[in-house]
């Protein structure tokens, strides 16, 4: 008889995510928008026919949301004890599905620095060298590892000390975070919620049609799920970011 499963070994890098999402934020609210992309996924595609220059919706989402960040500070404030400390640079937390020898696909978390500095190509470039790139020699993933062969009591008490302190989580982790789960074929309406250690995190689902209210051709729309800290974020702060975001998603700002 033989056995209609297979099994693999538990990867020591999952004992470090696990410890990472139960320091989800305890007072996190969640939260969902849409945003037409119409005009952003027109000259993505116009890009790739004319210039033969790929140009990732990651890298594009990923520019808008750090853009509306630096416009929005407070979602860059973290509570540090009895202060409120506000960062000016958003280190986007993010995530690569990359290909391993064995031929399975394990996510592997990437942090774009001052991501609000830099071009959509810039962030695209990044984001392709990290999938392409051995990520094991970067110093995240080296201190990734090491945390993985602590003993777990050890592993859980230095992650809580980072999720405590916002300057070393900057540096461990970056101050907002962007989980994209686009993917070809996902083309339907699909809306993600993601654990939150930071103020804000954001969550790219599916990408739906809908009817133009001036009667016009269907336009595109990407779902988006978010959670926030509400110990720190109001609703009125969140409003603020999401206008800033929706706008730029919008407006395609960042690809003319």
């Amino acid at each position: 008889m033989t056995d209609d499963f297979t099994t693999q070994p538990w990867p020591k890098l999952r004992d470090v995510v696990l410890d990472m999402l139960s320091l989800a934020r305890p007072l996190t609210c969640h939260g969902a928008m849409e945003a037409d992309i119409t005009e952003a996924l027109a000259l993505i595609r116009a890009r790739r026919r004319q210039d033969r220059q790929p140009v990732s919706l990651h890298a594009f989402l990923l520019h808008a949301l750090a853009h509306a960040a630096a416009e929005c500070p407070e979602v860059l404030t973290f509570r540090h004890g009895r202060r409120l400390v506000t960062f000016r640079d958003a280190d986007v937390a993010t995530v690569v599905d990359r290909r391993q020898p064995d031929g399975t696909r394990l996510p592997m978390g990437l942090t774009i620095r001052a991501a609000q500095t830099k071009t959509v190509m810039q962030i695209h470039d990044e984001l392709r060298a990290a999938i392409r790139g051995d990520l094991t020699r970067t110093a995240e993933v080296k201190r990734r590892r090491m945390l993985g062969r602590l003993p777990k009591f050890l592993r859980k008490l230095i992650l809580r000390r980072i999720a405590q302190d916002p300057h070393l989580l900057r540096r461990v982790q970056g101050t907002i975070g962007l989980t994209s789960l686009q993917r070809p074929g996902l083309d339907f309406p699909f809306t993600a919620f993601p654990p939150n250690v930071f103020t804000i995190t954001v969550a790219v689902g599916g990408i739906a049609r809908r009817p133009c209210p001036e009667g016009g051709p269907p336009r595109h729309v990407v779902l988006l799920g978010g959670a926030m800290d509400h110990a720190v974020l109001d609703g009125a702060a969140l409003a603020r970011f999401s206008v800033a975001l929706r706008r730029r998603i919008a407006s395609a700002e960042g690809l003319r």
